[in-house]
């Protein structure tokens, strides 16, 4: 929360997203013929991109709508509509943060002005975390298990891929133990706080303790939770299943805009789960240089020489650039409109 009332972090986050979307633009089109690159991009309708853009909107309106079905869930009455504004909130701060770290913690100071309590807000944000990890953990395994047209097979992309599936992995894993098993991780983290005091990385051992155990207590209860609402944890999924949906179907939008055919919707949608998966763990705003580079060897079999970097531009500009200026602008409104107190009702 602090980091989100601090002006000069996020202009760091923001300055740094820019310089690498510049620096990266710069290489993509190094030695490549602008003319050919601007004719290609003309013969797109606009209608695509304006898809592409729908869908976008619609993703980030969704983790909204989880939000809403989670917190009505515990009789908070908040609007539909204020809800959508947190999902939105959640993919600014998301993209201009090094591995998406400031977009909850932002989501949770909003809905603390709106009168959620911290502990509601971080319970429905935990359900919606455990959703996300485990559709793209899931659909990323399906894309490796039988995705045979993975370009690119450098060793530099699959290292990138072994580390952010792990790391996706291991945070899913997580989310189960702290579900069933939550003793055992508050015993697994105390050992690494251990390790940390005795290697003297950290010197308060009493306070990185009493860290550990709040942190664990306050999952305990979301795991309780979700264990008691199977039927709104499975709502929950179903949602963020068609929400990851809509994110990984953009490029095939810009594959059929360019009048392109030949593979089907889920040929694309694997390949940009596997891509997704690949940028997610990096400390980079957005993703932004990774998620590009890898495009261009990803999805050449789709695209062809001639239309990958167009392709990546507009698929880029459809389900990342253009959606960071419009929740912008939504958080921005959100932040200024006054505070309404959510009344929580009783149970």
């Amino acid at each position: 929360m602090e980091g989100l009332k601090n002006k000069k972090s996020q202009f760091i986050g923001i300055t740094i997203m820019v310089v690498l979307m510049v620096f990266t633009v710069s290489q993509v089109l190094k030695g490549e013929s602008i003319d050919s690159i601007v004719t290609a991009l003309r013969s797109v309708k606009p209608i695509y991109i304006l898809t592409g853009i729908g869908m976008m909107l619609l993703y980030a309106s969704l983790e909204g709508v989880n939000i809403w079905l989670i917190i009505r869930g515990l009789k908070y009455r908040t609007s539909i509509l204020k809800c959508i504004g947190y999902g939105f909130v959640g993919f600014y701060f998301s993209s201009i943060t090094p591995s998406a770290s400031g977009g909850q913690p932002a989501q949770v100071y909003y809905m603390k002005k709106d009168g959620i309590s911290v502990t509601a807000s971080s319970l429905s944000l935990m359900l919606i975390l455990f959703a996300h990890q485990l559709v793209v953990v899931i659909y990323a395994l399906i894309g490796l298990l039988t995705n045979t047209n993975i370009g690119g097979s450098q060793l530099a992309n699959t290292i990138l891929l072994a580390f952010g599936f792990i790391t996706n992995a291991i945070l899913l894993i997580g989310i189960i133990l702290l579900v069933y098993w939550p003793k055992l991780v508050f015993k697994i983290l105390n050992f690494f706080g251990l390790l940390l005091h005795r290697s003297r990385i950290i010197k308060n051992k009493e306070k990185i303790e009493k860290k550990i155990s709040s942190s664990v207590e306050e999952y305990e209860r979301g795991a309780i939770y979700m264990r008691n609402n199977p039927i709104l944890l499975l709502k929950v999924t179903a949602l963020t299943l068609v929400q990851i949906s809509l994110l990984y179907a953009v490029p095939y939008v810009v594959y059929r805009g360019f009048g392109l055919s030949g593979y089907t919707i889920m040929d694309l949608i694997l390949m940009q789960a596997i891509l997704n998966i690949a940028v997610s763990s990096l400390p980079l705003p957005g993703g932004v240089g990774a998620s590009e580079s890898l495009f261009l060897s990803m999805f050449m079999v789709f695209y062809g020489k001639k239309l990958l970097v167009p392709g990546m531009l507009l698929t880029r500009i459809s389900n990342f650039y253009s959606v960071l200026v419009i929740s912008g602008i939504i958080s921005l409104i959100m932040y200024l409109w006054p505070s309404k107190k959510e009344v929580r009702e009783g149970i």
